[in-house]
């Protein structure tokens, strides 16, 4: 399920559902990013799990952060506004500033998430510098969040550096 990978994310530009503008992978500088991405309506509940578990684990967006990363690039543009406004609904307030729906780059996602199954979700864990560093994808499993949790203070870790590849 798990993999390890040395792809960097494309340089992708959003905003989150509470307006705050992101640009990755510049603002994960010193810092350690979790992105989950949802390529379908379907994979919205699969995403919202992992979400959950992260939000637990790691409320202080100083050493870790993380977007839910809901890619709508396919929706039809006339709708894109009722999708958002859907997603927004079932976010809690506290979270929007960790959702941010995608409207382009969805074929460069794809490849770095390993896209397979339109219903999974799509869990990469980046250094600061936008390297995929893990990932995974399915339903959060206790096991999954685990190895997630692990990689991430591996890489958080002072020893952790472009040495120890």
């Amino acid at each position: 399920m798990a993999q390890s990978q040395s792809s960097r994310i494309p340089v992708t530009h959003g905003t989150t559902l509470a307006g705050t503008q992101v640009t990755l992978p510049d603002d994960l500088r010193g810092r350690v990013g979790v992105l989950v991405l949802g390529f379908s309506k379907s994979s919205g509940d699969v995403c919202k799990g992992w979400g959950q578990r992260l939000a637990a684990s790691y409320p202080a967006p100083s050493v870790v952060m993380y977007y839910q990363m809901p890619v709508l690039e396919s929706v039809p543009k006339l709708i894109r506004g009722m999708v958002v406004k859907s997603i927004r609904s079932g976010v809690p307030e506290s979270e929007l500033v960790h959702f941010m729906p995608m409207f382009a780059g969805e074929s460069e996602w794809r490849k770095i998430a390993r896209y397979a199954n339109a219903d999974d979700a799509y869990v990469l864990v980046v250094d600061g510098d936008g390297q995929v560093r893990w990932q995974t994808s399915g339903k959060v499993t206790d096991a999954g969040f685990g190895a997630l949790k692990e990689q991430v203070a591996a890489l958080r870790a002072p020893t952790s550096s472009s040495a120890t590849k």
